[in-house]
């Protein structure tokens, strides 16, 4: 068994818990969770196919801080401990009977990097902070886009919400086929009639629609603006100078800088959200003790000749339509 262990239980064992349930809701929109896997690099030659909606027929009615509610955080206690504790027993074997027969010759055995039982109860513990912190970003992040929205006024252009709806239909037929999965076995895969799978697909791009739009007006509102090297600040890429090579070669410098400065809108945003009535903004946490984001390791740019849109997902458990998506690894 290796420390990874430690961190795969502590993970199984939060599903529990408050914070993780309340993720679920997010889902609704292919919310931020969900967009985390699929955005890295995903803002090549979406607008050439995509549109956007113009700024100039919407407002905000209010620009000041945006206002959220937020789940008290979950602790881990000393008995979810135990009950961690109590599966290592489990998957043990004879050897080991009960958590008192667990001592630090079993840890030093089984753990790499860990020495005591004490060691492994602190892990445990650390990870679930660690989940749990992540979580609430998340939900925060998802929170601040509904109440972002909230404010926004104007009336949605029915030709593009169609057009838009058009292209990621065919993009998602298209991504299918490249996986040798047909419509009708996505569908049931998800337990979706077709109707609901229409219906998905334009709530969730009238509401990628609306949130774009809205981040667009906040970004000018505010000045904001990204020059050509700080476009990486805000876009995730394991290569930013292989990344910026290929948007200047594709001619998508000014596509990419707009979706950076959504990315920084955003960041503004939910870091200046006043949560559960509060008048001043959450304290950030302290840099030398950054929270870490999963292990996305396993995501590639998409091949920038013809990128396909994020909205199913190899692995069948969601199906999303954002254009542009926001990364929330990306606010910091």
């Amino acid at each position: 068994q290796q420390t990874q262990q430690i961190e795969k239980e502590a993970e199984s064992h939060e599903q529990k818990r408050d914070v993780k349930e309340i993720m679920a809701d997010k889902s609704r929109h292919g919310g931020a969770k969900d967009a985390s896997k699929e955005t890295r690099g995903s803002i090549m030659e979406q607008d050439k196919r995509m549109l956007d909606l113009d700024p100039a027929g919407f407002k905000l009615n209010d620009y000041d801080n945006i206002r959220i509610e937020m789940p008290k955080k979950s602790e881990l206690s000393e008995e979810d401990i135990d009950a961690q504790l109590f599966e290592y027993v489990l998957s043990a074997g004879k050897e080991i009977q009960s958590i008192n027969d667990l001592d630090d010759s079993w840890v030093k055995a089984n753990f790499d990097g860990l020495n005591t039982v004490a060691d492994v109860r602190q892990a445990i513990k650390d990870q679930y902070d660690k989940e749990v912190e992540y979580e609430y970003r998340n939900i925060k992040f998802a929170n601040c886009c509904d109440a972002l929205i909230d404010r926004l006024e104007g009336d949605v252009a029915k030709d593009v919400v169609k057009h838009n709806i058009d292209v990621m239909r065919r993009s998602n037929l298209d991504r299918l086929e490249a996986m040798h999965i047909s419509m009708d076995q996505f569908l049931r895969e998800e337990h979706m009639t077709s109707d609901q799978y229409e219906d998905k697909l334009r709530n969730e791009t009238l509401y990628q629609l609306k949130l774009n739009v809205a981040l667009d007006l906040m970004a000018d509102v505010l000045g904001m603006q990204v020059g050509n090297h700080e476009i990486t600040e805000y876009l995730s890429a394991p290569d930013p100078e292989a990344f910026l090579a290929e948007i200047r070669e594709k001619g998508m410098v000014d596509s990419a800088r707009k979706a950076a400065v959504r990315v920084k809108a955003m960041r503004r945003i939910v870091d200046t959200a006043l949560v559960n009535g509060s008048d001043t903004p959450e304290k950030a946490e302290p840099k030398e003790k950054p929270i870490e984001a999963p292990d996305y390791s396993d995501v590639e740019i998409p091949d920038m000749k013809d990128l396909p849109l994020p909205q199913i997902r190899n692995e069948l458990d969601s199906q999303q339509t954002h254009k542009w998506a926001l990364d929330p690894k990306d606010l910091g």
